[in-house]
């Protein structure tokens, strides 16, 4: 969950054995003006995507009826569903960040909130390939 930064309780913090503060796990700090950039960056590619399938469906339903095509259209409707929902899922976390706080984010909220650099297809494939063995 990204919340500000801010004091925990203390048993989530470490020590080193000088003493030093010492991060248990991955924590990043980012500002919030750079999280909502990010977010911004995130959703501009989730409204590509959403145009793209919709364009798709329009294609496929233009086309002549043939075996499979109700299920490409199908698949096209619901990848531009998909897009859509992650855009007003981003975008209502952009809406609520702080662009002055200072943000803890861990390796869940990097997920969930697509902070990440896109995979290049070719890791994506990989990674699939892989799971299939």
């Amino acid at each position: 969950m990204m919340v500000p930064n801010a004091a925990g309780p203390a048993g989530d913090r470490c020590a080193d054995r000088s003493g030093r503060d010492v991060v248990d796990g991955l924590r990043l700090t980012i500002t919030g003006g750079e999280l909502r950039r990010l977010l911004d960056d995130r959703i501009a590619e989730h409204e590509r995507s959403a145009a793209y399938w919709k364009r798709e469906l329009v294609r496929a339903a233009g086309e002549q009826a043939d075996e499979g095509a109700g299920q490409n259209e199908e698949t096209f409707a619901n990848e531009a569903v998909r897009h859509e929902w992650r855009i007003d899922v981003l975008a209502f976390i952009r809406d609520h960040v702080e662009p002055l706080h200072t943000y803890c984010i861990d390796r869940s909220d990097l997920i969930f909130a697509e902070l990440l650099p896109m995979k290049p297809w070719f890791v994506e494939k990989e990674a699939e390939d892989r799971a299939e063995q």
